[in-house]
């Protein structure tokens, strides 16, 4: 008998954790080289308006130091120069840390902001294109 109640008890809490497992309420963190390697997850804004993620090289001044909620892929710079081709102009928009339709100022910086800055939160429904709604654009 009490077997059957242990069994009971443990397929109850299985079944119970595979719930909260579904609704994301039990986090479950992947450890990867990339997080490894990046210690605490934080963002450091220079002077001169650099943006940088993880470990900072000596020597730099953070202006401003954030935590870095949720997941980001670094990508080394020498892949990022390798892909842009000779013909394309340099972006005039950079990763500040807005993540709302309501602080940008065009449809342009919207779509950049969701392509190359983390944490955004301007494409509700993931089709791509941000600030459908926002009727300025």
């Amino acid at each position: 008998m009490n077997k059957i109640i242990v069994i009971v008890i443990v397929l109850v809490v299985g079944w119970y954790g595979g719930i909260l497992h579904k609704k994301n309420r039990i986090p479950f963190l992947q450890y990867t080289e990339t997080t490894l390697e990046l210690g605490e997850k934080t963002k450091c804004i220079t002077k001169d308006g650099r943006v940088l993620y993880g470990l900072v090289p000596d020597g730099t001044i953070c202006e401003r130091r954030e935590p870095v909620e949720g997941s980001i892929t670094i990508v080394p710079s020498e892949t990022i120069s390798a892909s842009k081709g000779s013909n394309k102009r340099a972006s005039s928009y950079s990763c500040d840390g807005r993540q709302y339709c309501s602080q940008m100022t065009s449809r342009a910086e919207a779509e950049f902001f969701v392509k190359n800055c983390p944490n955004t939160r301007m494409d509700g429904d993931y089709d791509g294109i941000p600030c459908e709604n926002d009727s300025r654009f």
